[in-house]
């Protein structure tokens, strides 16, 4: 029996060649779309996985409210690691990790690389593979450090690194360190992220040692191993007492708690900010997700619809078989077993098709992924048949299997009433679809723009970003040699130096409390008196800092009109920050510039030369990112490859030993919108893609319309009806689909696209005309599709039509 509805499925494929390929194509093009976006979404659920003790493992962070203004942190203070071993047995093992900034030096040449100091229960509490060690604590001396393979190919080519030296500058000086292991390189789904590994006792040269105490000075990230069968929301509810123990007079019931967050927990949590490395926001894989179940949900829609469609012709095979005595559920597994023949020919090509695309698609996606045959891709594909072919099978299994015979054969069959009705309702959900992602495409794409053309109060075209290579007085110096170097050439028009530059991530960020008890933050940026010009920005009040006015780099500072409003000062100017600082004052008030991403609206924020006396008075202080000096570097028109390889020549014969890097700030400040961008470019396709196999479906049913309406064609004809007379004729009941599917999708596109607007402090306006757009383009794009039939029907000749029949 199964051996002959195969026969029969496959005799079906080719007799109808033109209905079988629209639905093949469709369905193999939505399946290949599925498989590329499930491979994504499952990448992005699946970070820290690969741990063996990932139930156990979590991250502390910090939550602070005081004056009812929260405070969240997930880099946290460096006491809480060991305060948590000291107090909670529950807790197994813990590590800080800190990450920094230094140079590596191999033979002749010196490397900026980003550094990791970690502890002892490191290895023991993560997964991270080891390819080779000396010992088995490979992190036992100070002067050791671990190595990714990677690394260990970078500067020691095919030999073997254990054993061997490598110098490695942490602070002003260079230390010999031997390399103990080697570490496979980090999954790419890994929350935790290194290519150095340096024992954690090293932060006591780079941290003062009241920083290291300090219960409100947060920098690096805690891990712990919880020990098996603990229940973390049961350890939380007894930190208080530790809390209290730490902060004394200054605690305060609910104002400061230490929370655990799973580390599976961490990649896909925006509602926490990031630490040492970038998360994902969860909504882009609902968003994917979403549209990949609209386009196979549209494919599986042509194929009923093209079923419906031909019903008439084979209500007649289901007739004559009644007939012959067969029985509805032998008709049900018949035509099942042709949707289930069709979609695992589909899923086999779609999946083929994934293959082939899959470099183009890492490239969008700025991934890199594998197929891998394991349990949940074929997992994976076998839902796909399944689904698919349940769904795309289910009206010719359904309901062609009930018809009766008798009606059937003496020619009294139509499809009207409720099957018109469903077949109507089907071709509207498919329109819809597919109109709800081009509104959605529009106004991502106005968003982008808007986001990389707004003005953001300062200069961003022709300046190149160059990290010093050297810290503290040192870094200063350096900029200083390289300032005098290249300042007075033609092509240079400006040379500024910052703690922290536009487009690395967050500024410092600084809290205190006030006289009158009230918490104050801002965000603050050490600068030269070289960086306002630099960079264009207005000064509203005031003066710019002097190079060499000595009270400018001790006692001044510069504000924004953030910063003026949140105090309420009308005359800023020689005002102090209220609070217990040294002698300081407002020499001038920058207009408000988005020194962050547009996604947050501009905060407070405090210039200074040196900040040495505005930590003084401070309690809490955080870095995203090591404030390692910035050379910014604005030219002149012209040639920017012949200007950077001046830039590169200059540095080269100052700092020969030192290496040169740089960067576009246009490009920085383009890479803060990666994630938006490529989920725009990912919905361009797949609206695209939608449209497409839309248009199969309407291709498909316009043959058969015309297929069935040729003998009404042709005595229209006759009668003296016009080509634009027919082709109207088999457009309205198509166009008329058309309209009610965008009536139907514009308030849920207007709906959903303001839902994913609340992530931007700074939104483009959604426009009516952009609704108007998308149904004007739905509304050609189905003409065309339809009048390539009308128009062909509409220019035969009548008299066979009507021979014909």
């Amino acid at each position: 029996m199964l051996k002959n509805y195969f026969k029969i499925a496959i005799r079906h494929f080719f007799r109808h060649k033109t209905y079988s390929s629209i639905n093949l194509l469709g369905l193999s093009m939505a399946v290949t779309c599925c498989l590329l976006i499930g491979l994504f979404i499952r990448h992005e659920w699946s970070y820290d996985d690969f741990h063996a003790k990932v139930d156990r493992l979590y991250r502390p962070w910090i939550s602070e409210v005081y004056q009812n203004e929260p405070m969240v942190n997930t880099v946290t203070p460096y006491p809480l690691g060991p305060a948590l071993v000291a107090n909670y047995p529950e807790v197994e093992k813990m590590t800080r990790v800190v990450s920094i900034e230094g140079k590596v030096q191999t033979g002749g040449e010196i490397f900026n690389e980003r550094l990791h100091l970690v502890e002892p229960d490191f290895f023991p509490m993560f997964d991270f593979r080891m390819v080779q060690q000396s010992s088995a604590t490979p992190l036992a001396e100070v002067n050791s450090v671990i190595v990714t393979k990677a690394m260990a190919t970078k500067y020691f080519g095919q030999a073997n690194p254990v054993g061997k030296l490598i110098k490695i500058q942490l602070d002003s000086a260079v230390q010999a360190f031997t390399v103990t292991g080697v570490a496979q390189t980090v999954p790419v789904n890994s929350s935790i992220q290194f290519d150095f590994l340096l024992s954690f006792a090293h932060i006591k040269r780079l941290r003062s040692e009241n920083f290291l105490k300090h219960w409100q000075q947060v920098d690096g990230e805690t891990y712990v191993l919880l020990r098996p069968g603990t229940n973390a929301a049961q350890l939380e509810a007894k930190f208080p007492a530790m809390v209290k123990a730490a902060l004394g007079e200054k605690y305060q019931p609910g104002a400061y708690a230490v929370h655990l967050q799973p580390i599976r927990n961490i990649h896909l949590n925006n509602t926490l900010p990031e630490g040492m490395e970038p998360i994902s926001n969860p909504a882009y894989s609902y968003i994917l997700g979403t549209i990949a179940g609209f386009i196979l949900l549209i494919a599986c829609i042509n194929f009923m619809t093209l079923s419906i469609g031909r019903s008439a012709g084979r209500a007649r095979e289901v007739g004559v078989r009644k007939v012959m005595g067969a029985i509805r559920s032998q008709l049900i597994q018949q035509f099942w077993g042709e949707a289930l023949f069709l979609t695992v020919l589909a899923v086999f090509t779609g999946f083929v098709l994934a293959m082939l695309l899959l470099p183009v698609f890492n490239q969008l996606a700025d991934k890199n992924l594998k197929f891998s045959f394991d349990a949940g891709t074929m997992g994976l594909l076998g839902v796909l048949v399944v689904v698919v072919g349940l769904v795309a099978g289910s009206y010719p299994a359904l309901v062609l299997s009930n018809f009766r015979p008798v009606e059937v054969l003496k020619g009294k069959l139509t499809i009207t009433g409720d099957q018109s009705f469903f077949r109507r309702s089907l071709v509207i959900v498919q329109f819809a679809l597919s109109v709800f992602l081009i509104v959605g495409t529009l106004v991502m794409n106005q968003q982008m723009h808007f986001l990389q053309s707004k003005p953001l109060g300062y200069q961003t075209k022709r300046i190149v970003v160059i990290p010093a290579t050297q810290s503290g007085e040192a870094g200063q110096a350096q900029i200083a040699r390289f300032r005098e170097a290249i300042q007075s050439r033609p092509e240079v028009a400006e040379v500024a130096a910052s703690a922290f530059a536009f487009g690395s991530g967050p500024w410092a960020g600084v809290g205190y409390t006030d006289p009158k008890k009230v918490y104050r933050e801002f965000a603050q940026n050490n600068i030269d008196a070289h960086f306002i010009p630099a960079y264009g920005i207005r000064l509203k009040v005031g003066r710019n800092f002097q190079e060499n006015n000595t009270a400018d780099k001790s006692q001044s500072i510069i504000v924004n009109e953030a910063l003026v409003k949140e105090y309420g000062w009308q005359d800023p100017l020689n005002a102090h920050l209220p609070g217990k600082f040294p002698a300081h004052r407002i020499i001038g008030v920058v207009e408000n510039f988005n020194f962050e991403s547009l996604h947050t609206p501009v905060k407070p924020l405090v210039l200074v030369m040196q900040p040495d006396s505005l930590y003084r008075g401070i309690e809490n202080l955080m870095f995203s990112s090591s404030p390692q000096p910035d050379i910014s570097v604005r030219l002149q028109t012209g040639n920017l490859t012949e200007q950077v390889a001046l830039l590169e020549k200059t540095w080269k014969s100052l700092s020969p030993n030192e290496p040169f890097a740089y960067t576009f700030l246009d490009e920085n400040l383009a890479n803060q919108y990666r994630q938006e961008q490529r989920l725009g470019k990912m919905v361009n396709i797949a609206s695209a893609l939608s449209i497409f196999i839309s248009c199969l479906g309407l291709f498909g049913l316009t043959t058969l319309a015309v297929a069935r309406r040729t003998k009404e064609i042709g005595v229209r004809k006759v009668l003296g009806a016009s080509v634009t007379n027919i082709v109207a004729l088999l457009s309205k009941d198509f166009v008329g689909l058309v309209v009610i599917a965008n009536v139907v999708a514009w308030p849920l596109a207007w709906y959903s696209i303001h839902q994913w607007l609340q992530d931007f402090a700074y939104q483009v306006p959604v426009s009516w005309w952009i609704f108007g757009l998308a149904g004007v383009a739905t509304l050609v794009i189905a003409l065309v599709t339809i009048s390539f039939h009308a128009v062909r029907a509409a220019l035969a000749n009548p008299v066979q039509a009507l021979r014909r029949e």
